[in-house]
């Protein structure tokens, strides 16, 4: 995960691996060298996990915050100024009822923080109080692989399964009253599933530019560029003109959202 706050994070990368360590690396130190194929050396590495580390989040607002989280089932929040690396300075044991295989920090708000799990859950905290979750969401049928959260939408977060579905979540929608025929599809939280692939969903991902645009692939070498049509998330955007279906990429040409670009 790279740093993406300020100009001084600018280079910074922390990474996870099998070794149970977090690792972090200053690439723009390493470049000043200016030599081709030079290998970088961590700066640092963050020892705490006693099994495999699944996933590294570096905070969208603290330049010295990041989240790990992996088979130990821990999530673990670090400071990474001199001096406070050699202990995380808070610690979620148990924060799942299997491994912890993602987490991700919200864009906006500097207190949430989601998790997703081999328990089939997607988790919500608030680093104010890790004592217990915010929220659970329950509507997978296999382990969260991947989530993310919507660039457009601050209540918006999107999770993919081995259950071969991308699910798309809608805070805002949370204790929402459901008529029973609703609440047979899933909890009102659950805005969309997307069931186009025949295998585990490995990975996903917001487009930056084009709403509710995602990308995902699954195990059998499958990438699919996908949206909800409009009436998924139509209530969401009331008061926003929409006009001949402008802005839902549902109804676009294929050439007009990809361009001059040919895809095969």
């Amino acid at each position: 995960s790279w740093c993406g706050v300020g100009e001084e994070g600018k280079g910074r990368l922390c990474t996870c691996a099998e070794d149970k360590t977090v690792r972090i690396w200053d690439v723009n130190e390493a470049l000043k060298e200016g030599k081709n194929g030079m290998v970088v050396r961590p700066t640092d590495t963050l020892e705490y996990h006693t099994n495999v580390v699944e996933d590294v989040d570096w905070h969208k607002r603290d330049i010295n915050m990041i989240g790990s989280c992996g088979d130990d089932r821990l999530i673990c929040l670090w400071d990474v100024r001199e001096g406070k690396r050699n202990k995380p300075m808070h610690i979620i044991k148990d924060a799942h009822k299997g491994d912890v295989n993602c987490l991700a920090f919200h864009p906006m708000n500097e207190f949430l923080l989601a998790s997703g799990s081999a328990d089939k859950t997607v988790k919500l905290w608030d680093m104010r109080n890790i004592k217990s979750p915010l929220q659970t969401l329950e509507g997978h049928t296999d382990q969260v692989y991947s989530i993310q959260w919507s660039p457009f939408h601050e209540s918006i977060l999107g999770s993919c399964s081995g259950d071969r579905r991308v699910a798309i979540w809608d805070l805002s929608r949370i204790g929402a009253e459901q008529s029973p025929e609703d609440a047979e599809d899933g909890p009102p939280e659950l805005l969309f599933l997307h069931g186009g692939h025949t295998a585990n969903i490995s990975d996903f991902s917001w487009n930056a530019n084009y709403d509710w645009c995602c990308a995902s692939i699954s195990d059998d070498n499958v990438l699919q560029v996908w949206c909800p049509t409009e009436e998924v998330y139509a209530d969401e955007e009331e008061g926003e003109d929409v006009e001949d279906g402008e802005g839902d990429l549902a109804t676009k040409k294929r050439t007009e959202i990809l361009g001059d670009d040919e895809l095969e």
